[in-house]
């Protein structure tokens, strides 16, 4: 296993409205079977491959919650990162993603409230092998401690 990536450390006070991050990672079957077993989630268009093909999907469909767990991640690692607790998250899921695929995480910020101390963060998904959008939406990210 690799070492994790360094958190990035942005604050309030120096975040930015088009201020952007991304990273891209591989959606394994491994990290699928993990999210199984954390969410419980055993839907058969999950597990079993042979299931998905029958109701017309290339493979076995990834949980959506796994690709919102990936946008936690984008916010929680790489903008703003270490002082920042995600307080909302909408995802609109676009086209399915499947076991194997590359995918993309990027986000932007939109928006910066000094009265809420919090930031929008419009985030995408995309499958980095086909261009497909996969998901699209918005976080709301809050700052702790101090500036």
């Amino acid at each position: 296993m690799s070492d994790p990536p360094p958190v990035s450390t942005w604050t309030f006070e120096t975040v930015h409205e088009g201020q952007e991050a991304a990273f891209e990672t591989i959606l394994d079957g491994g990290r699928v079977d993990q999210f199984v077993a954390v969410s419980g989630d055993c839907s058969p268009l999950h597990v079993d491959s042979a299931f998905a093909a029958e109701r017309g999907f290339a493979g076995r469909v990834v949980h959506g919650a796994l690709l919102g767990a990936l946008v936690s991640r984008l916010v929680g690692v790489h903008l703003p990162g270490r002082d920042c607790l995600l307080h909302d998250l909408q995802l609109k899921f676009i086209a399915p993603a499947l076991v194997g695929d590359a995918v993309r995480v990027h986000g932007v910020v939109d928006q910066k409230s000094d009265g809420a101390r919090a930031i929008v963060v419009r985030v995408s998904i995309e499958n980095t092998r086909t261009g497909a959008l996969l998901a699209r939406g918005k976080a709301t990210v809050g700052f702790t401690g101090a500036g």
